[in-house]
């Protein structure tokens, strides 16, 4: 299964890796076995305007997992300056407030 993304305008790519919808629907199979075999991801425009990329199962998984993990990245980042900052609170007062909020008894 391919998936189908669609970006902001703009974006670069090879000449061969870019289509319009008309000539995409006429050679669908075609197109599909290009992102395969090439990797590379496959522009769709209309009027000249990309509306969206067609790519790989594998492209999209690796794209997909480079997002996490700078979000994951940006995550500890903002919790480093958390810590800098002094926004930070011991655990175990912490933990009761939350259980507090949300009406739960703690066992400790």
């Amino acid at each position: 299964m391919y998936l189908i993304l669609y970006i902001q305008k703009g974006a670069m790519a090879r000449s061969t890796d870019i289509t319009n919808f008309t000539e995409h629907r006429k050679h669908l199979r075609e197109h599909l076995t290009q992102v395969r075999e090439t990797g590379r991801p496959l522009y769709i425009t209309t009027n000249g305007e990309t509306d969206a990329v067609v790519l790989s199962p594998e492209a999209y998984d690796e794209l997909a997992d480079k997002a996490e993990l700078a979000e994951s990245l940006a995550m500890l980042d903002r919790s480093m300056e958390d810590i800098r900052a002094g926004r930070t609170q011991p655990a175990k007062p912490a933990l009761k407030k939350i259980a507090d909020e949300l009406g739960l008894k703690l066992d400790r």
